[in-house]
C-alpha cells in the first residue's frame, strides 16, 4: 500500500519508543469515535486524506493497512484519546528474533511516569539520549582510560574529558541516577537484562571502556564486526580468569620478572635491553600462541626489536638457557657463518604446547639494528610458508609482530607493511601486533616525536582494532590477547594490541635516565614490579597462598642457577643453534668450489625470445607494443640483448624446465 512520507517519520519514531513506552491500559468504549483522528496532533489538512482514504479501507477489510494502522484504527474505535491510540510496531531485530522476544511484554519505559501521563516526546527523547551516552563512551570511553601504569601520561596525550561523556550534556542530573532506563539493541552491558539504572549503566560503561583497557573500534566500517567487539568486551564477567589460569599466569610472570632480575645480577654492566617495566609482554605472546594453537595455528612467526629479545628467546622459544647465557662469554663460533650482538639473534624452534596438546613451530626472525625493517620481512616469510603449504588464508601460518612506540609511529616501513594487508598476492590474512609502549624514544618524550593522539594511530588506516591496555595489569592484557587471537581467526584482519608500560632503566643498562626524564624516574623507582602486585592480588582473592608462591619463585630460581653453571662448561658458540630458518641439508655435503652451469643454447633462447615477442593469433595489440615485441626480436637477430630480455629469459628457461 502506499505510505505517506509523515508516516515513515513516524515509523522511524515509534522504533526507538518500542523500547521506551509502556503499555497504558485503554477504557473499552461500544461506542465509535473515528473523529477522534481528526484531533491528532500529526494530523494536518494534507494528510487528512490519506489517513481517511486509509480508515475506510481498513473499515472494508482490516488486512488493506499496515498493522500499526490497523491497531490504531481499533484503538480510536475502542474510545482511545487523542495521543494514545498509537502502537508502536516492533522493534528492528538488531539481534535477531532472540533479543526481541526477550524484551518484557510490558515495554519498560525510561520514564514509566512520563509514558503513563501520555509524555511520549519526553519517553523517546529520553531513550535516544541513553542510546547517545552508550555510545559516546563506545566511541570516546578510551580517551580517558586509565591507561598510565605511572599515572602520569594520558595515553591520548590529551588530558581533558570529552564533553560527550558527561552527563550534564544530555541534560541529566543527580536525580536521574536511580531511574531506570532500557537498554538500546547497540549494547551488552545488560547482559540478561534489558533494564538499568542509571547509576549502573554508567559503572559498566566506565569499567569496561575507562578502566585498564581503552577499545578502539568504532572507526570500523563494518557494523558486524563492532558488534563482534562489543559483545567480547561489554558481556558481564567475560574478562574474569579461572584459578588455574591465574596461576598460570602468575609463573609467566615469574618467569619473565626473575630472568631479567637475573641477568641484572651476574652481568650488571652487559647490554641487553631488558624488558623491566613489561614483564608482562611474555605471558602476552604466550597467551597470543596458545589461543592460535587452539584456534589451529601451527607456525608463528615473530618480528621484534632488541628489547625483551633474550627473554622472549628463553621464555616463549624455550632456547635452552645454557645456550643464552653463554653469550655473555666471549666464545669462538665451532661452525660456520657469523655471528651477531646477543640481543639481535633469531631462532626457530617446534615444540609441544601444553594449552592446546599441538606441536607447534616459532621462529624469532634474526634483527637489525634498524628498527622496524624486520615488519616485511615476517609478513613475506609467513605467506610464503603459507603458499608453499597450500594454506592460501592462513589458517595454519600467523604473523606475531612487535614493535616499539616511537619507532611504530616514525618509521615508514611500518605504513609501508600495513598497506600489505588486503593485496592479494601479500596478504598474511591478518597480523597480530603488539606495541610495547614505555612512553619514550629512547630520550624523546611522545609530544615531540609524534603528531597523533596515540602511536598506533597507523593501525586506523586499513581498519584494525586498536586495544589499549594497562600492562599493570595482567588479567586485562590476557583478555586483549585473547580477543585479537579469536579477531584474526575471525576475520582475517590485523590487530593491534598496544601494552602501556614504562622502562625501569635507560634506553640500555648503561645509560643514566634521571639525566634526561628526572621526573618520570623518580616516580618509577617508587613503582613496584608487577610481579609482586600480581603476587598480592592472588594471595588476597584465595587463588594461591604464601607456601605455593615461595615454592614457584624458588623453582625458577635454581633453574636459573642451574643454567649459569651449565653455561660456564660451553667453549664454543654453535651458530647453527641461531638459526631462525634452518634449511635442512641446505649447505651440508655441498662442494663450494663446484660452480653448476647456468648457459643456455642458441635455439633455448630463440624459442624463449620467440614466445616473448609473439603476439597471439587474432589479438589486437597496441601500436607502440607491437614495436617493443618486434624490437625483441630484430635485437636476437642482431645478437645483442637488453636486461628486459635477459629476465624474460630467466623466466622462461625455469619455466621450460619445469620449475
Amino acid at each position: 500500500m502506499f505510505r505517506p512520507v509523515f508516516y515513515s517519520r513516524l515509523a522511524n519514531t515509534a522504533t526507538w519508543f518500542r523500547h521506551a513506552s509502556t503499555t497504558v491500559k485503554r477504557p473499552q468504549v461500544t461506542s465509535s469515535k473515528p473523529s477522534i483522528i481528526n484531533q491528532e496532533s500529526f494530523m494536518n489538512g494534507t494528510t487528512n486524506v490519506y489517513v481517511e482514504q486509509m480508515y475506510e479501507s481498513w473499515r472494508q477489510d482490516p488486512n488493506s493497512v499496515h498493522a500499526s494502522w490497523a491497531a490504531y484504527f481499533r484503538n480510536v474505535e475502542a474510545g482511545a484519546q487523542p495521543g494514545q491510540a498509537f502502537q508502536s510496531p516492533p522493534a528492528p531485530a538488531y539481534r535477531g528474533a532472540a533479543y526481541s522476544a526477550s524484551l518484557p511484554a510490558t515495554h519498560a519505559a525510561p520514564s514509566v511516569a512520563a509514558a503513563a501521563s501520555g509524555d511520549i516526546s519526553q519517553a523517546i527523547h529520553d531513550h535516544l539520549k541513553i542510546q547517545l551516552l552508550i555510545r559516546s563512551y563506545q566511541t570516546r570511553g578510551h580517551n580517558i582510560a586509565d591507561l598510565d601504569p605511572l599515572g602520569i601520561n594520558s595515553a591520548d596525550l590529551d588530558d581533558t574529558i570529552p564533553r560527550e561523556l558527561e552527563l550534564d550534556f544530555y541534560g541529566f542530573t543527580e536525580k536521574d541516577l536511580d531511574r531506570e532506563f532500557v537498554l538500546p539493541p547497540t549494547t551488552f552491558i545488560g547482559g540478561e537484562k534489558t533494564t538499568l539504572p542509571l547509576r549502573e549503566i554508567l559503572s559498566r560503561l566506565k569499567n569496561i571502556y575507562c578502566r585498564h583497557t581503552g577499545v578502539e573500534y568504532m572507526h570500523l566500517t563494518n557494523y558486524e564486526q563492532q558488534e563482534w567487539i562489543r559483545r567480547h568486551f561489554e558481556a558481564p564477567r567475560v574478562t574474569e580468569l579461572t584459578v588455574e589460569q591465574k596461576k598460570v599466569l602468575f609463573k609467566r610472570l615469574i618467569r619473565s620478572t626473575k630472568f631479567e632480575e637475573f641477568l641484572a645480577k651476574k652481568w650488571p654492566s652487559e647490554k641487553r635491553f631488558g624488558l623491566e617495566g613489561c614483564e608482562v609482554l611474555i605471558p602476552a605472546i604466550k597467551q597470543v600462541i596458545d589461543r592460535s594453537s587452539t584456534l589451529g595455528v601451527d607456525s608463528v612467526v615473530i618480528g621484534m626489536p632488541h628489547r625483551g629479545r633474550l627473554n622472549v628467546l628463553s621464555n616463549v622459544c624455550r632456547q635452552p638457557l645454557a645456550t643464552i647465557l653463554s653469550q655473555f662469554s666471549t666464545l669462538e663460533p665451532s661452525d660456520e657463518g657469523s655471528g651477531d650482538v646477543k640481543y639481535h639473534l633469531g631462532v626457530c624452534i617446534e615444540r609441544l604446547n601444553r594449552q592446546s596438546q599441538r606441536n607447534i613451530k616459532i621462529a624469532v626472525v634474526a634483527n637489525p639494528s634498524h628498527l622496524e625493517a624486520v615488519d616485511p620481512v615476517v609478513q613475506g616469510k609467513v605467506r610464503a610458508e603459507a603458499f608453499y603449504s597450500a594454506d592460501d588464508r592462513c589458517d595454519r601460518h600467523l604473523a606475531l609482530m612487535l614493535h616499539g612506540d616511537a619507532a611504530f609511529s616514525g618509521q615508514g616501513v611500518v605504513m609501508e607493511t600495513f598497506n600489505l594487508d588486503d593485496l592479494p598476492s601479500y596478504t598474511v590474512n591478518g597480523a597480530i601486533h603488539m606495541v610495547v609502549n614505555n612512553q619514550i624514544g629512547f630520550t624523546t618524550d611522545p609530544r615531540s616525536s609524534r603528531s597523533s593522539p596515540y602511536c598506533t594511530d597507523v593501525g586506523r588506516v586499513v581498519g584494525c582494532p586498536i586495544f589499549h591496555v594497562n600492562s599493570d595489569d595482567p588479567e586485562a592484557v590476557m583478555h586483549v590477547c585473547n580477543v585479537a587471537a579469536d579477531w584474526r581467526k575471525t576475520f582475517k584482519k590485523d590487530v593491534i594490541i598496544d601494552l602501556v608500560c614504562y622502562r625501569r632503566h635507560g634506553h640500555n643498562e648503561l645509560d643514566e635516565p634521571m639525566f634526561t626524564q628526572p621526573l618520570m624516574y623518580q616516580r618509577i623507582k617508587q613503582t613496584k614490579p608487577i610481579l609482586d602486585l600480581y603476587q598480592k592480588s592472588i594471595i588476597s582473592e584465595g587463588a594461591a597462598d604464601e607456601n605455593y608462591v615461595k615454592e614457584e619463585l624458588n623453582k625458577y630460581g635454581q633453574i636459573m642457577e642451574d643454567a649459569y653453571e651449565e653455561a660456564k662448561k660451553i667453549t664454543t658458540v654453535r651458530n647453527r643453534d641461531w638459526l631462525d630458518s634452518p634449511w635442512d641439508d641446505f649447505f651440508r655435503n655441498k662442494d663450494p668450489t663446484q660452480l653448476l652451469p647456468t648457459g643456455i643454447d642458441r635455439e633455448n633462447i630463440e624459442h624463449v625470445v620467440g614466445k616473448f615477442s609473439s603476439i597471439p593469433e587474432g589479438f589486437h595489440l597496441h601500436r607502440g607494443l607491437e614495436r617493443t615485441l618486434k624490437g625483441r626480436a630484430k635485437m636476437l637477430e642482431d645478437n645483442s640483448l637488453d636486461w628486459s630480455i635477459g629476465e624474460a629469459l630467466a623466466f622462461g628457461t625455469l619455466l621450460k624446465e619445469g620449475r
